[in-house]
């Protein structure tokens, strides 16, 4: 089931000196502000408001340059959770357990009921290896990561390294922060020849300028992480 309800944002129309003194308030406030936090960034990412800015590439860079106590990777989870969920399921369920419950749905492929995630069902392990059912809104923090790791560690082939999945996850949450909600964009690691690989499926022709914006982007605060691009093919006409 996707998610194609439209999520009111309530910062929008703020200048990007608003949306920052916004952001400083809401960090002051604590951890039950996040999905406001989430809120507000997915705004300045939207609005495109930092667009054409020399000073900061992307939303990302103008909020963790200024607001010290908030972290590039936090920050991208309370999006994440903020562009799915409506604020009253977060603070009934809290981000972090939200944002595992997102990564659980894209590796399993199971339906997710937004409105009410709290009757999805996990397969939680036990210390010995053993699955039983368990309703999304009995587990605690620590099921639902052991739930995500068995999954992954089932799935087919090699395990992937973690700095390949890492990667790919930054690039996932870039794209689908760019595309409308509702789109039916996938990206994907995948493994191709004995190599990582990354698939992005699904991407409307009209989106594809989302795409190449969301991939640099993304690629900017990771370059240290980032394998060095490849050379420019030779241009030079075949004869």
């Amino acid at each position: 089931m996707q998610n194609n309800t439209v999520i009111p944002n309530p910062y929008e129309g703020l200048t990007k000196e608003e949306a920052l003194e916004t952001m400083l308030q809401l960090v002051k406030d604590g951890a039950r502000n996040h999905i406001r936090m989430g809120l507000l960034y997915n705004y300045l990412v939207d609005s495109k408001l930092l667009e054409g800015s020399k000073q900061y590439k992307s939303p990302l860079d103008f909020i963790c340059d200024n607001v010290e106590e908030v972290s590039r990777t936090s920050l991208l989870d309370y999006g994440a959770v903020a562009r799915a969920f409506r604020e009253e399921v977060g603070v009934r369920y809290g981000v972090t357990r939200l944002r595992v419950l997102l990564s659980y749905k894209d590796a399993t492929k199971l339906e997710l009921d937004y409105a009410e995630p709290g009757t999805t069902v996990i397969q939680v392990p036990n210390k010995k290896g053993e699955v039983k059912p368990k309703l999304f809104a009995d587990c605690s923090l620590e099921e639902l990561r052991q739930a995500l790791k068995r999954v992954r560690e089932e799935e087919p082939s090699t395990p992937f390294p973690p700095e390949d999945r890492a990667l790919v996850d930054g690039y996932r949450e870039a794209v689908l922060r760019s595309v409308p909600q509702g789109s039916p964009v996938r990206v994907q690691l995948n493994r191709h020849k004995g190599e990582s690989v990354m698939e992005i499926r699904t991407l409307p022709l009209g989106q594809v300028h989302n795409l190449i914006e969301a991939l640099l982007s993304q690629y900017s605060p990771m370059a240290s992480t980032v394998p060095t691009p490849l050379k420019r093919a030779d241009k030079t006409p075949r004869s």
